[in-house]
């Protein structure tokens, strides 16, 4: 009776081993993963991305550019530009655009590439059992319930290590989806493509918020 007890610890010590190990290289694998992908678009100079969204009762699709912190965001009716410090937020249909100086959290809503940094800052990764012949699937976790999203799952192509979707679930439950269609790195951007123009946009009230 004994022995069968100590040989049911080993085999509960080993299975506890494994489990362990198989969740400390899912960690290891999906942060291996989120570095590349990071790093590949911090190499990539400036960054035109075309996709598709939907949620919170709304779809469409959108052209996002990028440099850096920087982005101009255009979503059809609603357009975001931000200069690394300001966002400028146009409303096509109202005929206003809104100026504010965003905190973090603000900006990682609206800049898609800000939230697969997240890893690093008080989320887990882990890979999913989802993942395809084309793309990676990477899970981030909260570690503090206070936190802006209950989840973020994230789909990188395995050949060229580029973000091919996402989808943000917030704490409320609610959540949008993100599939990116096309990708064109090097390209050439100028500070003015990042800031809202009054001379392109006569007609609109300017609501300053800063």
């Amino acid at each position: 009776m004994k022995v069968k007890k100590n040989r049911l610890s080993v085999l509960l010590g080993l299975i506890c081993i494994l489990s362990c190990s198989a969740l400390d290289a899912s960690a290891q694998n999906a942060t291996k993963i989120l570095d590349t992908a990071v790093s590949n678009f911090k190499s990539a100079g400036g960054v035109k991305i075309t996709y598709s969204y939907t949620g919170n009762g709304t779809s469409g699709n959108g052209t996002i550019k990028m440099n850096g912190q920087k982005f101009m965001n255009d979503m059809g009716d609603m357009v975001v530009w931000f200069n690394g410090k300001t966002v400028w937020t146009l409303v096509k249909s109202n005929e206003e655009v809104t100026i504010t100086n965003p905190s973090s959290k603000e900006i990682a809503k609206m800049n898609p590439y800000a939230f697969v940094s997240l890893y690093k800052k008080g989320y887990k990764a882990s890979m999913t059992h989802k993942s395809t012949h084309d793309d990676y699937e990477v899970l981030l976790t909260p570690s503090k319930k206070t936190a802006t999203f209950k989840s973020i799952l994230l789909r990188i192509n395995r050949f060229n290590n580029q973000l091919s979707y996402v989808k943000m679930t917030s704490a409320d439950g609610n959540s949008v989806e993100i599939t990116v269609k096309s990708y064109a790195k090097n390209q050439k951007f100028t500070d003015v493509t990042f800031t809202f123009s009054e001379k392109n946009y006569p007609d609109v009230d300017v609501i300053d918020l800063r």
